[in-house]
């Protein structure tokens, strides 16, 4: 049955995608895409453990404003904000490719998470890669020093329950505001 899911999203994706014009246009489907990232990733794990709370301190990192990162950008650097979002995508991804192990959440709906992940990934490299030949995209420090430090605070909890529902609650806040981003681009397109 799960499998019969999966399948059907990626026959519309794929036929969503067909319709869509080419290139960076394809922003609507990333936006789409993101919708469904996002009710994953809330299907996966319900509300925030609260036996979890004490432990969101030991997370030494503020929490990341894509849409505030965005804004210092001027208005015609569209290419600099949809690779702010292509960097979060695969900081999220490389995230969630780390040991799952001790996650109390549901395996199957954990893979439809990253599925959808990859199909959102995938679709915005399309984009990345086209914009790279007009000038090459720089890597932004502000989004890499922050998933360095989820990556390291997952480490030094041991991967543990807690440590991937805060993970979890940082992953959901930076899906929602790439939505906000996904709208300017679109807007400025």
């Amino acid at each position: 049955m799960a499998l019969a899911r999966i399948w059907r999203f990626w026959m519309v994706s794929l036929f969503l995608t067909g319709t869509l014009s080419l290139g960076c246009e394809r922003l609507q489907l990333q936006q789409v895409l993101n919708k469904h990232t996002l009710s994953k990733l809330n299907q996966m794990g319900g509300s925030f453990p609260q036996h979890c709370i004490k432990q969101r301190h030991f997370l030494k990192s503020k929490p990341l404003d894509l849409v505030k990162l965005t804004k210092g950008l001027e208005m015609s650097k569209i290419s600099d904000r949809i690779q702010i979002v292509h960097q979060t995508l695969r900081h999220i991804n490389k995230i969630y490719s780390m040991n799952l192990g001790s996650v109390t959440w549901a395996r199957d709906k954990v893979e439809h998470f990253r599925l959808i992940l990859d199909r959102q990934l995938s679709e915005l490299e399309e984009c990345v890669r086209k914009q790279e030949s007009e000038h090459k995209m720089r890597r932004n420090f502000t989004i890499h020093n922050y998933f360095r430090k989820l990556e390291k605070f997952l480490n030094q909890e041991k991967f543990s329950e807690c440590a991937w529902e805060i993970i979890r609650t940082e992953t959901r806040a930076r899906l929602q505001q790439m939505t906000s981003v996904m709208a300017q681009i679109r807007r400025r397109n």
